[in-house]
Formats: C-alpha cells, structure tokens, sequence
C-alpha cells in the first residue's frame, strides 16, 4: 500500500511545474530533466563508476562552543529518532536506506519518504519565494528553481523539535538548507548535495553529499516502533 495522500492521485503527470531556462532567439528553452521516480540511498561503501561515493555526515558538523556545550547538556533518549518524530531534512537525507519518491505535482515537487514517521512528506515549492512571515516547523519552508539540470533546493523557517545529527547538536532558527539535486548516470542514481548554514550554531557552513539509486518498486509503509 503506497503512502502517497488520495489527493495527488494525478501522480503520473509529466513535469510541469518547473520554470524552463531562458531561451536563446530562434531557440526553444531547454527543458528541466524528469526527476519523478523513486530512489533510495546508496550504502556509504559504495562506489559508481567515476569514483561518486557518499561524502561527509551530520556527525561531522562543527559547532560553537555554547552549542558543543549545550549538545553535552541534552538526554540522548529523547531523540526524536527514538520517539518516533521527523527528523528533518538535514539528517533525514544522511540516513541509510532513505527511500524517497518524487512527485511533480502542478507547481511544486512533492517528496514523499517510505519512513513516514521520521520523514513525513516535504513540498518544494517551484514559482513562489519564501512568505514574510514563516510558522516554523519540522521541515522548514522548501522553495525551488532549476539551473540547468539541477533543482536547487531552498529551506528556512524550522522550529527546535530537530536535531543536527544523532549526538544532540542541535540548530537555531537561523538555519538555512540549500540542497542540489541532478540526475548522473543517464537518469540511473540522483546526486545529493546538502549544505546547512547556521550562524547561532555552526562554526561554520557544513555539506554532505549522498547518491540515490532510481529503482522500480513503490513506496511502501514503513512503520515506526518508539524506543522509549
């Protein structure tokens, strides 16, 4: 049984909602590629032709000294990991085995996770900014653009019910996401590249890349069983 809501039922829509590129005269503008499908990450082991591999971690982050100490401060059983909450973007995407399906959807792209628990369901917005006034939650406010073949991700506005990684870093309302995304090997495995920024937190920007394999299955129900 999928996971995805009754109401984006027209899921096999081809993409339409991404801005095409400028045209140049007597040229037609060059078309975003089709990132619908579902993918999920590959095993940090692993190695693609051309020597892509996942690089980096949210456990590698650096932070200030008042956010190394109030990390130390925080009871790791309270993880919303463990309690069965999302997680956010940030380590969301880290995590292995993350099996995600994108669906264009009129102007947005929605993101659906097969852990429904941790993941929820994100919405990247394609032809609108970020509102002046933002009610921050758990996936922050995602806005999205193309350039070139890759959709540049957006996303600010979360609240601080997230952590950074699983060691209790955690992030101010001042963090900012910006993801990449491109399709590699013929369309085969999607690029991933998160970077946070976090003035309050980090000392200083942090990226990490991950690969997703495209595969030809469904997203199914995935769920979560609290550890407390």
């Amino acid at each position: 049984m999928k996971t995805l809501p009754q109401f984006l039922g027209l899921v096999a829509l081809p993409i339409l909602c991404a801005p095409l590129a400028m045209a140049q005269p007597g040229r037609p503008a060059a078309s975003p590629p089709e990132l619908q499908g579902v993918y999920q990450s590959i095993p940090d082991r692993m190695t693609l032709p051309g020597g892509l591999k996942n690089a980096g971690s949210p456990a590698a982050i650096a932070l200030l000294p008042e956010a190394i100490q109030q990390a130390k401060s925080i009871d790791l059983k309270t993880d919303p990991w463990k309690q069965c909450q999302p997680v956010g973007p940030f380590r969301m995407m880290a995590k292995e085995q993350t099996k995600i399906e994108l669906v264009p959807v009129s102007a947005m792209i929605v993101m659906l996770f097969e852990d429904l628990s941790h993941g929820m369901m994100r919405t990247i917005y394609l032809k609108r900014g970020h509102p002046a006034k933002l009610e921050p939650n758990w996936l922050g406010d995602s806005v999205g653009r193309w350039e070139g073949d890759t959709l540049v991700v957006d996303t600010t506005g979360f609240n601080d019910s997230t952590w950074l990684n699983d060691e209790g870093a955690q992030h101010s309302g001042a963090l900012h996401l910006v993801e990449r995304i491109r399709p590699v090997m013929a369309g085969q495995y999607l690029e991933y590249k998160m970077t946070a920024e976090d003035p309050k937190t980090l000392a200083r920007p942090y990226s990490y890349t991950r690969y997703y394999k495209k595969l030809d299955t469904e997203v199914l129900d995935d769920p979560c069983q609290d550890e407390q």
